[in-house]
C-alpha cells in the first residue's frame, strides 16, 4: 500500500507539472450553490459581495464566477426564493489564485410559521438533528496557537479538554481520548494522530490530517443522530475540499509542523484532484517541546473528484502518515528518566465514495475504505538494557457505509442505512510482564434510521434509532435518540436531547480475557440548551449536560501496586479486566462566537464539570481528565485584506494525578504509586498566552503569507505530570516553554 500512495503522488505531480503552464493570473473566486438536503444544484441562485454593488447568479449547473476583484477579503450574501439567506464570510481574492468555494442553502420551511429566521452567519440546517459547531477553512488556518491542527481548534470550545500541546488527545464532557470518531467524505479514520500509543492515547503536538485539504469541519459533542455509532463522547465529520475546477495552483507553506507541499487542479473537464505531502522538522524543536526525544513524521494525502454528471459524484481518498519518537540513552540520561528506546506508526486509509442525488429528493452516499495501522515500540531499562515494553502489531480495518437522506416534504426529512466494518489485529506485545502472540477478528454492524418533523408551532422532533451488533457478545444493543427543539422566535430556541451510546470493548482487552467476558461500554446522556441570537453574526448557547456511563472495563480486585484506574481513560493491561466499572459526568457550558462580519472575530468558552468513578472497593475516584473547568478567549482583529493579529488565552484546572512515595520508589529502585490516594492529588492549574501576526504579500507571480508566534507568550512553567527517576527522584513533566515560530506559505 505505501508503494500504492508514492505512485499516486508522484503521478500527480507529473500532472500539475505538466499543466501549470495553464493556470490563469486573474483575480476571481469561484463555486457553486446546492440545496443543503439534496446536494442538488440551485439554478439563479444571487450571489452579492456585501456592501457593494458587485454580484453574480449561478447558471445552469449551480456555478458562478466574480472576475476582476481587488486582492481583499470579502463577505458573500448568497439569496435564493424559498431558501434561508446564507452570510459566508472571510472569503479572501488572492491574485494568481482562484478559491472555489461550495454554498449550501437550507430550506426556509419556517417562513410558513410564526418565526421570521431572518440572515444570519450561523446557519444551521432546518433538517439538521444535533447542534454542531463548524469551523471552516480560514478559521482553522487563522487559529492562534493551533499550528492549523484539528485538535487544537476543537480545544477551543467549552465541551473538549486536552492534555496540553503534547498530545493530539480530545477528552469531551468528561469522556476519554478513545470515546471520539472521526469521519472524511463519508470515509471512517481511525486515527487522526500521527503518534499514537498502545494505551489509546496520542503522544505528539502533530496531527495525521493537513488542515489545507479540509473545507469544513461538522462537530458534534451535544449529543449525536443515529447515523454515527461505536462511540460515546463525539464526532467530528470533515470535508476534505475539491480540487480547483479551473486552474493549477499549488502552494508550499513552513510552520509548527514541518514543510509542506499542496497541490491542485483540474486532471479532465469533469475530475479534478487536490494533494500534499508534508515532512516535519520537530526534531529541531525538542528541547522547547520537552519531547524527551526526537519526534518525525511524514505524512501524504490526496482526493480525486470525479463529477460525472449532477446526480452521480466519485470521490477516492487517500490518507497515509509515518511517525517516529527516538530516545536515546542520552536522551534518557538528560531527562532523567530510566528508560530508552523508540516507536514507530505507520497507517493508512484508502477509501472510495460514490454519492448519488436522486431528483429534488435526497441523496445517497455509499463507501467502501481500507485502513491499516502498524504502530511498533520497544523500549528498555537504562541499567540493564533488557526489554521492559515491547508492541508490535499489526491492524486491518475494512468498512462500508452507507448513508441515505430523503426528503418526504417541506416538514419531514428521514435518513436511513448501516455500516459494517471488519478489523483484524496481529498482536505482539510485552506490557507490564504479559507476554501475548494473539490474532483477533472482529466484526460489527450498524442499522440506523432517523426522522426529523418540524410543527408549524416552532417545534421540531427528531427521533432515532441506532441497532448495533458486534460478533465477540453476539448481542443486539439499542441506541435510540430523541432530540426536541422550540423557537421562541428568530433569536432564540432551547434544545432538549437525550440518548443512549455505545462503543465496544478494546480489542486490547480481549488477549487476557476469557472470551464474551467483556461487555460493550453504555452512556445514558441528556441535555438542555439554550442558544440566543445577539446579532446576525454573534450567538450566545449554554448547556447543561450528565453522562452516565455502565459497562466500563476496570480490574476486579485490588492487585499490588496495579492502578485502581478507569480503563476507558487509559487502556492499561493487565490480568482481571471485568465490565463493572460505573461513571458520571456533568456539568455546564457557555459559548459566545463572534464571526467575522467586518474586522472583528473571537469566541469565549468555558465550562465547569465533574467527571468520576466508582473502583473496585467501591470508592468514588476523579477520572484522569476531570479539570473541573476549563475556559478559552480568542480574538482577532483583521483591518485589511494585507494583515491580522491574534490572540488566545487558556486555562483549566489541574489534572488528576496519583503521588509517587519516594520512599518505596527508592528501595525497589521503580516507580512506586500510593495507590489508596489514586488520583486525589492535582497538578497546578493551567494558563497560557498564544500571539499571532500576518501579513500578505501580492507579488509579480505569487502570494505570500508571512506569520510570526508566540506560545506560551509569558513563559508560564505548566506541569503535565510527574515521574520518578533513580538518579534524581521525583521529576516533573512539563508543557511547551515559551517558543516563537515563524512560518510562511508561498502560493502560485
Amino acid at each position: 500500500m505505501k508503494y500504492l500512495s508514492n505512485l499516486y503522488i508522484i503521478f500527480l505531480f507529473l500532472i500539475f507539472s505538466f499543466n501549470f503552464s495553464q493556470s490563469q493570473n486573474i483575480p476571481s473566486l469561484r463555486g457553486i450553490v446546492l440545496d443543503a438536503n439534496t446536494d442538488l444544484p440551485l439554478i439563479g441562485a444571487n450571489i452579492l459581495i456585501e456592501n457593494s454593488l458587485i454580484g453574480t447568479s449561478s447558471d445552469n449547473d449551480g456555478h458562478f464566477e466574480l472576475f476582476n476583484l481587488d486582492d481583499d477579503i470579502y463577505t458573500l450574501k448568497i439569496a435564493y426564493m424559498g431558501y434561508m439567506t446564507h452570510m459566508e464570510p472571510d472569503v479572501i481574492v488572492r491574485s494568481n489564485t482562484s478559491d472555489f468555494y461550495t454554498i449550501k442553502l437550507n430550506r426556509n420551511v419556517l417562513e410558513m410559521n410564526s418565526v421570521d429566521v431572518g440572515v444570519s452567519f450561523f446557519t444551521r440546517s432546518n433538517m439538521q438533528d444535533y447542534e454542531n459547531v463548524s469551523f471552516t477553512n480560514e478559521e482553522i488556518r487563522r487559529a492562534p496557537g493551533s499550528a492549523s491542527e484539528i485538535s487544537r481548534i476543537l480545544n477551543s470550545l467549552p465541551s473538549v479538554a486536552s492534555v496540553g500541546e503534547n498530545s493530539q488527545d480530545l477528552m469531551v464532557r468528561g469522556g476519554g481520548p478513545t470515546e471520539n470518531g472521526f469521519i472524511i467524505d463519508n470515509i471512517p479514520i481511525p486515527s487522526i494522530s500521527h503518534f499514537n500509543q498502545t494505551d489509546g492515547r496520542s503522544n505528539g503536538p502533530i496531527g495525521l490530517i493537513n488542515t489545507e485539504m479540509v473545507e469544513n469541519i461538522d462537530f458534534y459533542a451535544n449529543g449525536f443522530s443515529s447515523i454515527y455509532g461505536n462511540k460515546l463522547s463525539s464526532y467530528a465529520d470533515i470535508s476534505y475540499r475539491e480540487g480547483n475546477r479551473s486552474n493549477f495552483e499549488g502552494n508550499l507553506y513552513l510552520g509548527a509542523g514541518g514543510l509542506g507541499f499542496l497541490i491542485e487542479g483540474p486532471l479532465s473537464k469533469k475530475i479534478t484532484f487536490i494533494t500534499s505531502l508534508r515532512k516535519s522538522y520537530l526534531d529541531l524543536l525538542a528541547d522547547f517541546l520537552n519531547a524527551g526525544g526526537f519526534p518525525a513524521y511524514s505524512d501524504v494525502q490526496g482526493k480525486i473528484t470525479y463529477n460525472y454528471n449532477t446526480k452521480n459524484k466519485f470521490t477516492f481518498l487517500s490518507v497515509n502518515g509515518n511517525s517516529l519518537y527516538d530516545r536515546s540513552k542520552e536522551d534518557a540520561i538528560e531527562i532523567n528518566d530510566e528508560f530508552f528506546g523508540s516507536n514507530i506508526n505507520v497507517q493508512q486509509t484508502l477509501g472510495f465514495n460514490w454519492q448519488r442525488n436522486w431528483l429534488k429528493r435526497g441523496y445517497s452516499k455509499t463507501s467502501v475504505s481500507f485502513s491499516m495501522q502498524e504502530p511498533s515500540a520497544e523500549f528498555f531499562n537504562l541499567n540493564t538494557d533488557t526489554t521492559t515494553f515491547r508492541s508490535i502489531n499489526i491492524i486491518n480495518f475494512i468498512s462500508f457505509r452507507q448513508v441515505n437522506r430523503l426528503k418526504i416534504s417541506n416538514f419531514l426529512t428521514i435518513m436511513f442505512g448501516l455500516d459494517i466494518a471488519n478489523s483484524n489485529y496481529d498482536y505482539n506485545f510485552l506490557i507490564n510482564n504479559i507476554d501475548v502472540r494473539k490474532k483477533i477478528d472482529l466484526s460489527n454492524l450498524g442499522i440506523f434510521f432517523n426522522y426529523k418533523y418540524i410543527f408549524k408551532n416552532n417545534f421540531s422532533l427528531s427521533n432515532g434509532l441506532r441497532v448495533e451488533y458486534n460478533d465477540y457478545e453476539d448481542v443486539f444493543n439499542l441506541s435510540p435518540r430523541f432530540n426536541l427543539e422550540y423557537k421562541f422566535s428568530k433569536k432564540s430556541s432551547i434544545i432538549l436531547n437525550s440518548g443512549i451510546y455505545w462503543q465496544s470493548p478494546p480489542a486490547l482487552y480481549f488477549t487476557v480475557t476469557p472470551f464474551k467476558t467483556l461487555k460493550s461500554v453504555k452512556s445514558i446522556q441528556n441535555s438542555l440548551s439554550f442558544d440566543y441570537l445577539l446579532s446576525s453574526s454573534t450567538k450566545f448557547s449554554i448547556s447543561i449536560f450528565m453522562k452516565n456511563y455502565s459497562n466500563a472495563p476496570i480490574l476486579d480486585q485490588a492487585f499490588p501496586y496495579y492502578d485502581p484506574i478507569y480503563l476507558f481513560d487509559e487502556l492499561r493491561l493487565y490480568n482481571g479486566i471485568v465490565s463493572k466499572a460505573k461513571s458520571t459526568a456533568s456539568g455546564i457550558e457557555f459559548l459566545l462566537e463572534k464571526k467575522r462580519a467586518k474586522n472583528f472575530y473571537g469566541l469565549v468558552g468555558g465550562s465547569i464539570f465533574d467527571a468520576t468513578y466508582i473502583d473496585y472497593d467501591g470508592i468514588k475516584r476523579n477520572r484522569n481528565y476531570n479539570y473541573n473547568y476549563l475556559m478559552n478567549i480568542i480574538g482577532g482583529y483583521k483591518p485589511s485584506y494585507k494583515w491580522e493579529v491574534s490572540l488566545r488565552w487558556s486555562i483549566f484546572g489541574g489534572r488528576p494525578y496519583t503521588p509517587i512515595n519516594p520512599l518505596d520508589s527508592e528501595f525497589s529502585q521503580s516507580q512506586i504509586l500510593i495507590i489508596n490516594r489514586f488520583n486525589d492529588e492535582r497538578t497546578p492549574v493551567y494558563h497560557s498566552l498564544f500571539l499571532r501576526w500576518e501579513r500578505r504579500y501580492s507579488l509579480k507571480n505569487t502570494n505570500l503569507v508571512t506569520f510570526f508566534e508566540f506560545w506560551n507568550a509569558y513563559n508560564r512553567k505548566n506541569v503535565e505530570g510527574y515521574f520518578w527517576s533513580n538518579t534524581a527522584g521525583i521529576q516533573e513533566i512539563n508543557f511547551f516553554s515559551f517558543l516563537p515560530i515563524g512560518g510562511f506559505e508561498l502560493e502560485f
